[in-house]
């Protein structure tokens, strides 16, 4: 099964907008995107439509986030661990933008259920479980 739920993680990266658009299909309706690492106010948002609604309005205000998966760990039966390499560049600044980070996705009967963004690869394996 969790071999199972790498390929669906490798799916959704290989499309275009990922997991917010064309693999909304591997989505729980009820599925939640928590970015409590990475941003201030401790974000977890419910369901696509309110990351599509983040993604337009939050700190990125739309500008095309591109994410290269670098490594993937089949945590346990539910769970799949991205490194992945971010780019971006400001809408209105023009400054690209270069980050290392890591994606955690628990996946229940093929659907993402949960989906954490980690800024720090280190407290994404503790927190996964991976790190000695």
């Amino acid at each position: 099964m969790s071999q199972e739920n790498v390929e669906i993680v490798h799916g959704i990266y290989g499309v275009p907008d990922g997991i917010t658009e064309a693999a909304s299909t591997r989505l729980a309706p009820d599925v939640r995107f928590d970015f409590t690492s990475i941003y201030p106010d401790r974000r977890i948002l419910r369901g696509a439509d309110e990351v599509r609604e983040f993604r337009k309005t939050g700190p990125w205000h739309g500008a095309p986030i591109h994410f290269t998966p670098e490594r993937f760990f089949d945590v346990d039966d539910e769970r799949v661990l991205v490194f992945v390499h971010v780019s971006v560049v400001g809408t209105e600044s023009g400054i690209p933008i270069e980050v290392d980070a890591a994606h955690e996705f628990t996946i229940r009967d093929g659907l993402v259920v949960y989906f954490k963004v980690y800024g720090d690869r280190n407290e994404a394996l503790t927190a996964s479980g991976l790190s000695e």
